[in-house]
C-alpha cells in the first residue's frame, strides 16, 4: 500500500491517495476490499499505529435522468471543470453516507476492549447527499469516463501486474498521477474551484491514449 498527499499550488494539503493492490492484505483492508458498491462501514482498529478509526465507503453509482445543466445545478456550490468536444453517453452520481456520532465511535471502542476484538465495524446510513459524479463520453478518440467527487481521501486499487505503473505528473498545473495497466489507464489530481473547494477528477479508459486523456484534462472548462 502506498499513500500519498496532495497539495495545492500553495504547498497546502488538500487531499490523500492510497493506492492498494490485492497483496499482503490485512484484516482491514479486506474489509474494504469486499465492500459492495452502495456500502459503508466505518471500522475500528485498536491495533492501527494512527488512524484508529476510519469511515470507508464504496458508493453506488445511480442513473442521473435530468440533464447535464439540472446536474450542475444540483452541484452548486461547487464550480467543477467538465471536458469539452466530447458527446456525452451518460451521466451517474454518487450519494453518501451520515458519518456517525461520537457516542456511536465510544460504543466501538467499548466492545473492542470488552470483547478484546482489535477490529470492530459498523454500517454506515445511506443519505441523499451528492458527493460525485460519473459521466460516459463519447470523443473522435475514444470513449472515456469521468470522474469528480467532493471527498478528497481515495482508495485506488493498482492491478497486481508487473505491466501495471503509477506515474507522478502534473495536469493543470496540480499534481497528478497516472495509472496504466494492460486494460485500463486512470489520471487523477486534486484541484481546487474558484470558491476553494477541493475537487478530485479523475480519466479512465481502456481504448484512448495517454496523450489524449492529458489533452481533453488541460482543455476543461
Amino acid at each position: 500500500m502506498k499513500r500519498v498527499e496532495i497539495k495545492n499550488k500553495q504547498g497546502n494539503v488538500i487531499g490523500k491517495i492510497q493506492f492498494h493492490s490485492n497483496q499482503n492484505k490485512n484484516t482491514v483492508e479486506s474489509i474494504i476490499s469486499e465492500l459492495r458498491p452502495g456500502d459503508g462501514k466505518a471500522i475500528y482498529d485498536a491495533e492501527a499505529t494512527d488512524n484508529k478509526f476510519t469511515q470507508q465507503t464504496n458508493y453506488a453509482a445511480v442513473n442521473w435522468d435530468e440533464g447535464f445543466e439540472s446536474l450542475k445545478e444540483r452541484l452548486s456550490p461547487w464550480q467543477p471543470l467538465f471536458p469539452t468536444l466530447s458527446k456525452i453517453h451518460k451521466i451517474q452520481v454518487y450519494y453518501g453516507f451520515d458519518n456517525l456520532l461520537s457516542h456511536e465511535i465510544d460504543e466501538m471502542i467499548e466492545e473492542s476492549e470488552r470483547s478484546r476484538k482489535n477490529v470492530v465495524v459498523r454500517d454506515l446510513k445511506p443519505n441523499n447527499t451528492l458527493v460525485g459524479v460519473d459521466i460516459t463520453y463519447h470523443s473522435d478518440q475514444g470513449t472515456y469516463r469521468f470522474r469528480i467527487f467532493g471527498t478528497t481521501k481515495s482508495r485506488i486499487q493498482v492491478p497486481d501486474s508487473e505491466n501495471s505503473k503509477i506515474e507522478k505528473l502534473e495536469v493543470r498545473g496540480n499534481e497528478a498521477f497516472y495509472i496504466s495497466s494492460v486494460n485500463n489507464q486512470q489520471l487523477v489530481w486534486i484541484e481546487e474551484d474558484s470558491g476553494g473547494k477541493a475537487i478530485q477528477y479523475e480519466f479512465m479508459g481502456n481504448d484512448i491514449q495517454k496523450c489524449v486523456l492529458f489533452s481533453i484534462a488541460e482543455s476543461m472548462i
